[in-house]
């Protein structure tokens, strides 16, 4: 029963990376294809509520003003946030979805633009895939090169919106890492068996008597328990 649980939650994963795959393009630089309701939730105070997305350059969060206008969220302060079914942790000012809790820390995924699989120089007589690309929306040679860096066309919602597909795809990477108190730490056996407090030879014959699989969010949490345990 654990492994066909294990097998749906991973063909989940597998479809949402897909899915993500596709949403985003090089105009549209973002985790969701809208902007959605959300709450900004912060430290003693009532949650921000706006229309939220993530960009994928720093994993910024993005809101809409009343006026349309394409604007970014102070996080100072902010613990999480809520935005669909989903939710996320403010990970040293970067928004990253939560996969899986426990009682010391989370495990979260963190998800953004990998540019330098679009700047590239295998275009046509040496020029980039992106100058070879010819569209309404991007700008012209050397300021394409050295200025595309994942800065919005432009601030207005309505523009960029119009023209998001007007783009090559923009491809995703996407790392976990477990939060535990003040540390991030990479979701693998070596990051975490070099952490402080960490005893290599016993950590070791947890992983083996439970059999930890690294690309499980429940598994991590175990791996939480355990460090948090340990401390």
């Amino acid at each position: 029963m654990k492994k066909l649980l294990s097998f749906c939650f991973g063909l989940l994963l597998a479809v949402s990376a897909i899915a993500q795959e596709e949403t985003p393009t090089a105009n549209w630089p973002y985790l969701y294809p809208d902007f959605m309701e959300g709450e900004l939730l912060r430290f003693n105070k009532n949650p921000n509520k706006a229309r939220f997305n993530i960009h994928l350059n720093h994993s910024e969060l993005h809101y809409l003003d009343k006026d349309g206008i394409i604007k970014e969220s102070d996080v100072l302060g902010a613990t999480g946030l809520v935005i669909g079914n989903d939710a996320y942790r403010n990970v040293g000012g970067k928004m990253m979805k939560i996969l899986a809790q426990a009682e010391g820390g989370f495990v979260v995924l963190e998800t953004r633009a990998n540019y330098a699989a679009i700047v590239r120089n295998d275009g046509a007589y040496g020029t980039t895939s992106l100058n070879s690309t010819t569209t309404k929306t991007f700008l012209y040679n050397e300021n394409v090169i050295n200025g595309y860096d994942g800065k919005l066309l432009t601030d207005v919602y309505a523009d960029l919106h119009a023209m998001k597909e007007d783009s090559e795809s923009l491809p995703v990477l996407t790392n976990v890492y477990l939060v535990i108190g003040i540390d991030v730490i990479p979701a693998n056996k070596k990051s975490v068996a070099s952490m402080y407090g960490v005893d290599k030879k016993a950590f070791k014959a947890f992983l083996k008597e439970n059999r930890i699989d690294w690309d499980d969010p429940q598994d991590l949490v175990k791996v939480i328990d355990y460090v948090t345990a340990e401390q």
